[in-house]
């Protein structure tokens, strides 16, 4: 990954010196992006606070996500508390789910609490997870931990025992 980075980085300021194009905002997140994978995440969150535009909800979005397979909570609140609850997405209930992870993660109880309390109050509800399967013509939806289809008790002890 540093190989990449390295590289990378080198051809960003290629494309302004030879070629004099600036770098755009997709530009900034992919550097985001390989800085976040490579777990240099206090360089990804400078890169964004000295980038010359404004960083939008995806860029920000890549560091939480970094920090969250990085299990980096400071930075992780500066993404989530500075930037997306307060400005870009106050209303993305995936934004405060994260972070409460990162918490839960940490072993940091009153961090998923605070975080669970304030998505109460503030109404803020995340759906749950879903599929679809077709089978004979027919689609079924399946919605996490849901007994309503009419098979489910043929189903779900077939999900669980061990595939053949």
């Amino acid at each position: 990954m540093e190989a990449w980075y390295r590289r990378a980085g080198n051809s960003s300021k290629v494309m302004g010196r030879r070629f004099s194009i600036a770098p755009k905002l997709e530009h900034y997140g992919c550097m985001v992006d390989l800085l976040g994978r490579a777990g240099r995440l206090q360089e990804a969150y400078d890169l964004l606070q000295s980038m010359p535009m404004r960083p939008d909800n995806v860029t920000w979005g890549t560091l939480l996500g970094a920090c969250s397979f990085h299990g980096n909570v400071e930075l992780a609140e500066q993404a989530v508390e500075v930037e997306f609850l307060s400005v870009l997405e106050p209303w993305n209930p995936g934004n405060y789910v994260m972070l409460s992870n990162i918490y839960a993660r940490a072993g940091l109880w009153d961090g998923v609490a605070r975080f669970r309390k304030l998505m109460k109050s503030s109404q803020i509800t995340k759906a749950a997870g879903y599929s679809f399967i077709e089978e004979g013509g027919d689609i079924h939806k399946f919605v996490v931990e849901d007994k309503s289809h009419p098979k489910s008790n043929e189903i779900y002890p077939l999900l669980k025992s061990p595939l053949d």
